[in-house]
């Protein structure tokens, strides 16, 4: 089997931790992932799940979140998403932005001329606590 083949067929390791960013609401770390997988899977090693999460970003099917000072993140939606963090309280959540409003506020600029896609990382404080929206898992260090 080529490389290409192997890069782009849906192996049981793959699926797996696909199912695991697809399942997390709290936009889980690579470690977390790679937690959950053993659970399931207890042969699959650390380096099987980080080049999963690789290909699967290659293929657009999972998004990554960088977060400055935190451990990347991922998201089993890969289009236009809006994430909010708040570091008081240690959490992340999506927010739901409509794309037609995303690019009526960049109309009047000059170098843009369409926009496809997009991931906004917004910081502010928020209203709920992890605990009370289950996010307990998905609370960012601090």
């Amino acid at each position: 089997m080529s490389k290409s083949a192997s890069k782009t067929r849906l192996t049981k390791q793959r699926k797996l931790v696909l199912n695991i960013v697809k399942s997390a609401c709290y936009h889980p770390t690579a470690d977390q992932v790679y937690r959950l997988a053993r659970k399931r899977l207890p042969s699959i090693s650390v380096g099987t799940v980080y080049r999963n999460l690789d290909m699967l970003l290659e293929q657009n099917l999972i998004r990554k979140i960088n977060i400055p000072s935190e451990p990347a993140r991922f998201d089993a939606e890969s289009k236009n998403r809006a994430y909010f963090v708040c570091r008081e309280k240690g959490v992340i959540y999506d927010l739901k932005i409509d794309p037609k409003k995303v690019k009526k506020l960049f109309k009047d600029q000059s170098t843009v001329d369409s926009i496809n896609d997009f991931n906004i990382l917004l910081f502010g404080s928020s209203k709920v606590n992890a605990d009370e929206r289950g996010l307990r898992k998905g609370v960012l260090k601090h």
